[in-house]
C-alpha cells in the first residue's frame, strides 16, 4: 500500500493573511491618534498639575476661611500658593507649607518637576489685564477675578480658566 501525502503544505492562505492585515490596521488605527509627542503629554501633565493646585488654594481658602492666593512668576516659570497674599514681589511671598510632603512648600517650578521641562507659562491674565500675575480664593471659595494661565509646550497649547463666581477650574487644549 502506499501511504497518501497530502498535497496541502502547512502555510496560511491568502484569506488567513488578509484578516490579520485587517486586524493590525484597525488596531493601528485606534492606537496611534492617542500617541503624541512628549511634549503633548508634559504640557497635559503641567496643566493638570496646576489644575489640582488651583483647586488646593481654593479648597485651604474655604477650610481655613482666610484668602489664598495662586502667585505666578513668568519670568521664573514657577508659581506658589499663598495665605494672605496683598500684593507684591513673587521673591518675598511666602509660599504655605505642602499638605503633603513634610517640610516642603507650595512652590512649583515646571521645569523642575520630573518630566515637564519643555512647559512654559506663556501667559498670565487675571481680571482682564495680563500685568495681573495672581488669582485669589476668598473663604466662600470664590475668585477675585476670573482669568486664565497658557502652557505652552511644542505644538500644544494648553489653558487652565478660573471662573470668578464659582471659582471653578477648568482645562482646554487649545492647539496641538
Amino acid at each position: 500500500m502506499k501511504s497518501r501525502r497530502s498535497s496541502r503544505s502547512a502555510a496560511f492562505t491568502l484569506v488567513e493573511l488578509l484578516i490579520v492585515i485587517l486586524i493590525l490596521a484597525i488596531a493601528a488605527a485606534i492606537v496611534v491618534p492617542n500617541l503624541g509627542t512628549a511634549a503633548d503629554s508634559q504640557a497635559v501633565s503641567a496643566a493638570r498639575v496646576l489644575e489640582s493646585d488651583l483647586e488646593l488654594a481654593r479648597s485651604l481658602a474655604l477650610m481655613t476661611q482666610q484668602t489664598h492666593s495662586v502667585v505666578f512668576s513668568p519670568d521664573r516659570q514657577s508659581y506658589k500658593v499663598v495665605a494672605n497674599y496683598g500684593g507684591g514681589a513673587y521673591a518675598t511671598a511666602v509660599a504655605v507649607e505642602h499638605p503633603v510632603r513634610a517640610g516642603a512648600r507650595m512652590e512649583t517650578t515646571l521645569k523642575k518637576v520630573g518630566g515637564m521641562g519643555a512647559v512654559v507659562v506663556a501667559d498670565v491674565s487675571f481680571g482682564g489685564a495680563t500685568h495681573v500675575t495672581y488669582v485669589t480664593f476668598t473663604s466662600l471659595g470664590e475668585a477675585s477675578s476670573a482669568g486664565s494661565i497658557t502652557l505652552q509646550a511644542g505644538g500644544t497649547q494648553m489653558v487652565i480658566s478660573v471662573e470668578s463666581l464659582t471659582g471653578a477650574v477648568t482645562v482646554q487644549r487649545t492647539a496641538g
